[in-house]
């Protein structure tokens, strides 16, 4: 598993307070997660390209930032927002991810704003930070405002800094609450002469220079001209440490979303051709911290053999599933195979256990799955190509239509019991008694409509359509298809 971390802003183009808040808000993410790998992105476009154009500095948007973390490698990736709301910039970065969300375990923070624990929390920390009031001074606090329902959030918070003081006020440059309406409640309260000014805002960028503190049209400006004496504090709330805080444990709760226990995927690959893969395996084999082989001390392992182009340098560790009908013997691997797993789902890792065809269809896989579900793991089955669903694509032909029932014969075991069974049948892993079979099925006048595949989509695959013409011993990997009719 390799962890990122996406720090989201807005943006600035000024470097001092870009220094102040943004950069001191992903160096507090950085100290609090030193295990994760801390990014920037922006959301602004024209500061990105202002940025480019003046300083040569380039900042990537979401998607690129994405676009590298996944290129780099990193499959788990805490995304935190600095913005103030869940509003416009907030619903971008949220499209922006979505598309990455197939190939990556991503897991979003909340903004500044999000529970009403966070207005309490905000109000609180801004109210001790800033500078202490006189007795005959209001703070008015300027937000950015929007025409998204989100904007809803400055009166909420008013509100709130309200109850811890009578004295303060939010208006909004592009949004409501709006300074005029500020006005028309500080004119019912002759007692405030005096003015503070702050941005309630993560920078003190061009809003709070120009349009809050700048001339005679600034905030500051009408103001002063409606008699009342103006200070302005030029610090955005990213320089607040308290609200840095927040964030961070914004963060912590995408962090530990993406680091809980670990996770077991039994991944089918299929029956031998690397394409046949699927593209949910091919994710989940990337994204796994460490893959599980099945080794059953028979020579090649075939399942590692078509999956080794998806895991270079993945840690890989092998289980012993003995080829026995000793139930005890058995028992005692898929055990000591769960045991394994487990000890690796403690550490938060993710874990794929590799399994020829689909995981579903006599897989050993599924008696370790069943164990580490009862012991209340997560667990999830990556269907894979059934090898009986291969050999008739090789064979060009249907295993059943219509009403025709589909009969699927271990043939090593079963054969007798379900030859005679009505309906299309398959006998899967009929190598070591191929011959035998083939007798029966001549014997019951079935051989004319039998067909045969050997290691089916692998280098060495043979197809025999007429079942008849074999010879001699095949090996374990042969499926015979019968048509029920004979036919």
């Amino acid at each position: 598993m390799k962890k990122a971390i996406l720090a989201v802003s807005f943006g600035t183009s000024y470097p001092d307070t870009l220094r102040k808040t943004i950069a001191a808000t992903e160096k507090a993410l950085a100290e609090a997660f030193p295990d994760w790998e801390v990014r920037r992105a922006f959301t602004s476009g024209m500061i990105i390209r202002k940025l480019k154009e003046r300083d040569g500095v380039e900042i990537e948007n979401v998607t690129q930032a994405m676009q590298r973390l996944e290129e780099e490698g990193y499959t788990h990736v805490a995304v935190q927002s600095t913005h103030v709301m869940h509003g416009e910039e907030y619903e971008k970065m949220l499209s922006q991810l979505e598309p990455f969300r197939l190939r990556m375990k991503i897991s979003v923070g909340m903004p500044l704003l999000h529970g009403e624990e966070d207005y309490a929390a905000v109000a609180q920390a801004l109210l001790n930070w800033l500078p202490a009031l006189a007795e005959d001074e209001a703070l008015v606090l300027m937000g950015h405002g929007t025409t998204h329902f989100a904007n809803s959030a400055y009166a909420q918070m008013e509100h709130m800094l309200q109850e811890i003081c009578d004295w303060v006020y939010l208006a909004t440059v592009e949004g409501y609450p709006t300074l005029e309406s500020v006005e028309r409640q500080l004119a019912k309260r002759p007692e405030i002469r005096r003015l503070m000014l702050a941005p309630f805002m993560l920078v003190a960028g061009d809003h709070a220079r120009n349009d809050m503190s700048g001339d005679e049209d600034s905030w500051a400006g009408q103001l002063k001209q409606a008699g009342y004496p103006v200070r302005c504090i030029l610090q955005g709330l990213g320089e607040c440490p308290a609200i840095r805080g927040l964030f961070v444990e914004h963060c912590r709760q995408a962090v530990e979303t993406l680091a809980t226990q670990g996770k077991l995927w039994g991944v089918g690959v299929g029956p031998g051709d690397p394409e046949l893969l699927t593209v949910k395996a091919v994710r989940v084999l990337r994204e796994a911290d460490v893959v599980i082989v099945p080794d059953a001390s028979s020579g090649d392992k075939v399942a590692l053999n078509i999956a080794k182009d998806y895991l270079k340098d993945k840690e890989i560790q092998f289980v012993k599933t003995p080829m026995v009908r000793d139930k005890v013997v058995m028992d005692a691997a898929h055990e000591q195979a769960a045991d394994t797993i487990c000890a690796l789902l403690d550490q938060g890792k993710q874990v794929a256990f590799l399994t020829l065809g689909d995981p579903g269809v006599y897989s050993t896989y599924m008696y370790i799955h069943q164990k580490v579900l009862g012991r209340g793991y997560t667990v999830e089955v990556v269907p894979g190509i059934p090898s009986f669903c291969a050999a008739a694509a090789r064979l060009n032909q249907s295993l059943c239509l219509g009403r025709e029932p589909l009969v699927i014969i271990p043939a090593s075991h079963d054969q007798e019991d379900l030859i005679d069974v009505p309906g299309n049948k398959v006998f899967m892993k009929a190598g070591r008694s191929i011959l035998e079979l083939q007798q029966t099925l001549a014997d019951r006048g079935l051989l004319e409509g039998a067909s045969l595949v050997e290691n089916c989509s692998m280098e060495n695959e043979h197809v025999y359509p007429h079942f008849a013409d074999l010879k001699e011993p095949s090996g374990y990997f042969s499926l015979v298809i019968v048509k029920g009719d004979g036919k």
